[in-house]
């Protein structure tokens, strides 16, 4: 019998969720893009929706199963989590590229002349380049599902002397003169999954690159500059020293302007060539990335000094509550690295873990309406949060990045669906991750046996998730031993040392 009062909950949420994803539209958009772009905010509000649902579709689950084997709840989780999955599929390897470039082709065609345009509209421009990346991706998903499309489950073969009737005492499988009469053979099944899984796990080895890499280094990033930016913040200043100040960032705006200029015409000369794909165009796009990055850093700088002198240092509150959220962020990022340590690890190498640790915590405070969902929740966007971070610190050091701020009331549509697309795979895996980090809070759930049994024992890919939780860890510590190489002092982004 279905739980009436779960499916009413579980609806509710779902609104909440998406009345959340416009809020965040309205309160990140830019000014210009009002009343405009209709598509584009569609994508984000689809594409942020689907990754909370991604994310708690775990906690449903679980009061949905109630712990037994037989799920109590009566929602079909099994084909709700394949349909969240397939549809986040869906938006990211079609709904944001699209709209990206429908979005680049309304750029292209206010700055650009009629014959650079190969596509008569916006429409034609996105599909252009939709459609090749479509076939590409679909041809090698294809591929490997022709070949790799099945799972490989270890299982063991029980053999024995038949008996008259059902008792069978304990000397049943005593050897007799010396040669067993039962024997037990291990050995492997290889059952084939559905073209929609397969799909699922592939597009979300996406989401595990960026989740190891980007989330790895935000799980130290978060942390460290939030109490560094309390530690360096704003100071009250003099008019004569702004004064200054302003003069050497004018200075360097100047120089920007002027490289800007060229490298437009650059740009310009380089795409009549033909093909955007041709080398000196890549360069170009690489040099236009390190351009946009030097803005930011100026931009930067201008808004310290505003703040300094305007402001006088700015909201002193603000900036406690930014301390105490990096005291609190650091907190999380140590628990999460020793309840990897001391269960997931071991788990995922076939060892006996050493705690339950958080799957203790959360058993605990299930029970508890919302309780437990909150604390779930703060651990599990704190992730989402850490691949976000981590897109922007790593883009200030890694040429081919391109830098997409989020900022309250000043972020473009394109940098906002850029996010959105990180976030969206990020979700798949971090939905994945916690499916493994939580295995004993989470037992007998449709994710659990979705991602445990099909998607991790796929075959050739047993040992990838092991590899990726390492890289994590691996990440984070190279993290840390940069920032120590490094200090605030040194990084890009804290000084104006531009080299045009």
């Amino acid at each position: 019998m279905a739980d009436i009062l779960l499916i009413i909950l579980s609806a509710i949420f779902g609104i909440m969720v998406i009345v959340a994803s416009v809020y965040f539209l309205i309160y990140y958009q830019h000014p210009q893009d009002k009343w405009v772009a209709w598509l584009p905010k569609v994508v984000v509000v689809s594409g942020l929706t689907l990754s909370a649902l991604n994310v708690f579709v775990l906690p449903l689950d679980v009061a949905n199963q109630n712990g037994r084997i037989a799920a109590s709840g009566g929602i079909p989780m099994a084909e709700l989590t394949l349909a969240l999955n397939l549809t986040s599929v869906f938006l990211f390897l079609v709904g944001v590229p699209f709209t990206m470039f429908y979005y680049e082709g309304a750029d292209d065609s206010d700055e650009s002349d009629e014959k650079k345009k190969s596509s008569p509209s916006q429409v034609g421009y996105a599909l252009k380049w939709l459609i090749p990346t479509l076939i590409f991706t679909g041809g090698i998903v294809g591929v490997m599902y022709w070949q790799l499309g099945y799972a490989e489950i270890e299982v063991t073969r029980l053999t024995g002397q038949l008996t008259k009737g059902f008792d069978i005492n304990v000397d049943y499988c005593a050897p007799v003169a010396g040669v067993a009469v039962c024997t037990r053979q291990v050995g492997y099944r290889y059952p084939q999954v559905s073209w929609i899984v397969y799909t699922v796990a592939l597009i979300g080895l996406i989401g595990w690159v960026v989740f190891a890499i980007f989330g790895g280094a935000g799980l130290i990033a978060i942390p460290v500059d939030m109490i560094q930016d309390f530690q360096h913040r704003p100071k009250p200043i003099t008019s004569a020293e702004y004064a200054e100040r302003k003069k050497a960032i004018g200075q360097q705006a100047e120089l920007l302007i002027e490289v800007g200029k060229n490298l437009q015409e650059e740009l310009k000369v380089a795409s009549r060539g033909g093909s955007r794909m041709n080398r000196r165009f890549r360069q170009l796009r690489t040099k236009e990335n390190e351009f946009r990055k030097d803005t930011l850093i100026l931009e930067f700088h201008y808004r310290r000094l505003e703040s300094s002198y305007k402001a006088q240092g700015g909201n002193i509150l603000l900036q406690y509550l930014g301390f105490v959220g990096g005291c609190f962020s650091a907190v999380i990022s140590v628990i999460w690295i020793i309840h990897i340590a001391l269960f997931l690890l071991p788990t995922m190498f076939g060892a006996t873990p050493y705690s339950l640790f958080l799957n203790e915590f959360f058993a605990n405070v299930s029970p508890v309406p919302f309780i437990g969902t909150a604390f779930y929740a703060i651990f599990t966007f704190y992730l989402l949060l850490c691949v976000v971070k981590g897109n922007s610190k790593l883009g200030m050091r890694i040429v081919f990045i391109t830098i997409h701020p989020l900022r309250l009331g000043e972020t473009m549509m394109n940098s906002l669906l850029f996010n959105v697309g990180v976030i969206l795979v990020s979700s798949l895996s971090v939905s994945q991750f916690c499916t493994l980090a939580f295995s004993r809070y989470a037992k007998y759930t449709a994710s659990g046996y979705l991602f445990g049994v099909q998607i991790q024992k796929l075959k050739n890919m047993q040992y990838v998730y092991v590899g990726f939780v390492c890289a994590f860890l691996g990440v984070a510590g190279a993290m840390i031993g940069w920032i120590i190489y490094k200090p605030r002092s040194k990084q890009r982004e804290n000084r104006m040392n531009f080299k045009w």
